[in-house]
């Protein structure tokens, strides 16, 4: 634009707004466009000679008689001489659909120059979109999860209901004539009762898989150490079947779900008392460790069997197993568990180990969910 002829501070506040990167508009007090900076020209399709000296709501043909944008105008800015983050949405005949967030100032300029308005029109077309999208997908992802919270319910009660007839009628029978069965007979009856076991296991691990995203605790400050002690508490019989010990170190407070990083330790735990070395009383320590600011990192290693390195993502995938239910008992399913708490509270989780040498599980935590940097 030139602005030749214009004092030194004119052209200076003109050069100013055609920095800015929204459109910007100078109105007088009959809404005639007294300026209009290069963002307005660009994003509304229109020509310097078109609009400036014109009443806005003529422009384009009447394009601009907007009612929402008069009322704001005419009415609003009158008895209030700021207003802020106003959506007009309308439809242009020639550049289609608008959604403006505008902001507006009555801005007296001295006894002689009457007063000006200033206002500011971002287009949050794309952004308004965007948002409407993102909270269509929330309200199909809380659909989504309350029917497979109910589907997960209903189905693990229509199929604990005859696993526990079969526990049942299954123990009946070892109790009535167990002592006096033998062979293929024998065998048939514990493989049945085993089975029914597992499949109880099973059902409650993937019911508690599926409700780990939709029946949560919110996130408060947790002592790690409190909860971690709470854990050997509650393996104690494990522990001394094994012979085993559970070291805790000092851990942090950070803002967790206290319920479900509980879990996730126990699970840790657990694993590490069950994949103990033939002989070799298994050891296990909690430890942690600080990295990036804002950030906390859980150890949980063991002096156990330890895996191959190749399959270190495989282990946290549903249902995988490295080694045989008649070596190991389990479903399979407790490090998927522990995996999907650790992204629920927006950290990650890591396994190191080798055959034979033991595993190390790292768990990296926010402190707290103020959106801290993310980690590398």
């Amino acid at each position: 634009m030139d602005y030749a002829g214009t004092p030194r501070a004119e052209q200076l506040l003109l050069d100013i707004l055609d920095t800015i990167r929204e459109p910007l508009l100078v109105l007088d007090e009959s809404f005639r466009v007294v300026q209009a900076n290069r963002a307005f020209f660009s994003t509304f399709q229109v020509q310097p000679h078109e609009t400036l000296g014109a009443v806005l709501f003529t422009l384009g043909d009447g394009q601009w008689d907007i009612p929402p944008l008069r009322e704001l105008l005419r009415d609003k800015l009158a008895a209030q001489p700021r207003l802020e983050d106003f959506d007009v949405d309308h439809v242009f005949p020639d550049i289609g659909r608008k959604i403006m967030l505008l902001n507006a100032r009555l801005v007296n300029q001295g006894p002689e120059d009457g007063r000006v308005i200033l206002l500011a029109i971002e287009d949050v077309t794309e952004r308004r979109f965007t948002e409407w999208r993102l909270d269509e997908h929330r309200r199909e992802l809380e659909r989504s999860n309350a029917a497979l919270d109910e589907f997960a319910s209903v189905a693990s009660h229509d199929l604990q209901e005859p696993l526990r007839k079969i526990m049942s009628f299954g123990e009946r029978l070892e109790s009535a004539i167990g002592p006096t069965i033998t062979g293929d007979a024998r065998h048939s009856l514990d493989r049945m009762l085993n089975a029914a076991v597992r499949m109880r296991t099973l059902v409650q691990d993937v019911l508690a898989y599926s409700q780990l995203t939709t029946r949560t605790q919110p996130f408060t400050p947790t002592d790690l150490s409190w909860v971690a002690r709470e854990v050997v508490v509650d393996l104690d019989a494990a522990i001394s079947d094994s012979q085993g010990t559970v070291d805790v170190a000092a851990l942090p407070v950070i803002d967790a779900d206290p319920i479900q990083i509980r879990r996730m330790l126990q699970n840790l735990v657990s694993n590490a008392l069950k994949y103990r070395r033939k002989d070799v009383p298994p050891v296990v320590r909690i430890s942690s460790t600080n990295g990036t600011p804002g950030w906390c990192t859980l150890i949980v290693e063991d002096n156990g069997i330890g895996f191959n390195p190749a399959y270190s993502e495989k282990i946290f995938q549903m249902f995988e197993r490295l080694h045989g239910r008649t070596q190991y008992e389990g479903s399979g399913i407790g490090l998927a568990i522990c995996r999907k708490i650790v992204e629920r509270h927006g950290g990650r989780i890591a396994a190191t180990s080798s055959s034979g040498q033991g595993a190390t599980f790292t768990v990296t935590l926010p402190v707290t969910h103020a959106a801290p940097e993310r980690v590398q």
